[in-house]
């Protein structure tokens, strides 16, 4: 597992530009007070001096440890009264896995139909899932930009967006307290726990051949010990923020290379997509809220293909139960990132782009 570039002066350089790239366009988002601020800013600015030119790049051995400990945290996510909602909500759980093949598949019809291939419109139908994804179509050897502008734009226009759409449509809950962002350090002994079962987890499903391994296995061990109550520490603030500052390097380091006419053209494509699978997940979702005798608007926001911990905060600014909505994403993000290979090779009978 490589932390420093091998190579001399000039790819250590690089990194280190593209890290100091990363972290102003966060610390400029969060000084703003834009959502999502750090993963956010990071991803612009270190797409910005990508496209411009500059040959942005991280070492693996760093990408590796940044899924760790968001897998971690996204464990740390889940408490036992999460894990009983997953329980208790089987009509809203039925109906958002059906939810997802049914938004996948307008998705892909409207990709193929602005011309993109058909593997790449699979991978990038997947929303609600970005690390899992992102792992997957690498693997696949798709042509992962595309991939990752469709999520980037989906997170992005849920986080911006959404409470303001359904506070204008009277959908929002009572209240809007959210707890505020926390520095502190849980016992160190739970911390130490969490950060030894989340390592081996991640490298035990990475090693299994898992989609997003690293992330997925991190996760669920530490859910495991959260959903059953034994562990109650969170990671700290301190140690999030650079991890979100590393993801948006990451995914912003991708696009070096790509013409600004070609991005001009899939950004819009992308907005697209996301309105597309939108428009689907709400359907599913209203549906789901009148059978089940949910709020309309909780289930939209349990239902939306965004992130587990930005929808969870977005839950409690909005005034929405925050477990109902963690279980549900929880549940998205563990059947796209373990369906979504097998998917593949059934729908392209190999893996995608492997030439075999």
């Amino acid at each position: 597992m490589q932390f420093v570039p091998s190579g001399g002066l000039r790819p250590a350089f690089a990194v280190a530009i593209t890290i100091a790239a990363a972290s102003l366009g966060g610390a400029l988002f969060a000084w703003i007070g834009l959502p999502a601020a750090w993963l956010s800013g990071s991803l612009v600015a270190t797409s910005a001096v990508a496209i411009a030119g500059f040959p942005a790049q991280l070492p693996d051995g760093l990408r590796r440890a940044t899924f760790i400990v968001l897998g971690i945290s996204i464990g740390a996510a889940v408490t036992p009264e999460t894990i009983a909602g997953i329980r208790t909500w089987p009509i809203t759980m039925f109906f958002l896995v059906l939810s997802i093949p049914g938004a996948m598949i307008a998705v892909m019809i409207y990709l193929r139909w602005a011309g993109w291939d058909r593997e790449v419109s699979f991978f990038a139908s997947a929303l609600g899932a970005m690390s899992a994804v992102i792992a997957a179509s690498t693997d696949a050897g798709v042509d992962v930009r595309k991939v990752v502008l469709v999520q980037s734009v989906r997170i992005f226009v849920l986080v911006a967006f959404l409470p303001g759409l359904l506070v204008g449509f009277g959908l929002a809950g009572e209240g809007n307290a959210v707890p505020p962002p926390s520095f502190e350090v849980g016992p160190v002994w739970e911390l130490a726990l969490m950060a030894a079962v989340g390592i081996a987890g991640g490298l035990i499903a990475d090693r299994l051949g898992v989609p997003g391994g690293l992330i997925v296995g991190a996760m669920l061990t530490n859910a495991v010990l959260h959903g059953t109550g034994y562990v109650k520490a969170v990671v700290p603030l301190y140690a999030l923020i650079p991890c979100f500052i590393l993801l948006g390097a990451f995914i912003g380091a991708r696009f070096a290379g790509t013409e600004l006419s070609l991005l001009r053209k899939l950004l819009v494509q992308s907005f697209n997509a996301f309105v597309v699978a939108f428009a689907v997940t709400c359907l599913f979702a209203v549906a789901a809220a009148l059978l089940a005798g949910e709020s309309i608007g909780k289930a939209i926001v349990a239902f939306a293909p965004g992130g587990l911990e930005a929808m969870i905060i977005l839950a409690f600014v909005i005034g929405f139960d925050p477990a109902f909505v963690a279980a549900h994403h929880l549940a998205r993000f563990i059947l796209i990132a373990l369906f979504l290979p097998i998917v593949a090779r059934i729908l392209f009978g190999r893996a995608p782009g492997s030439g075999a």
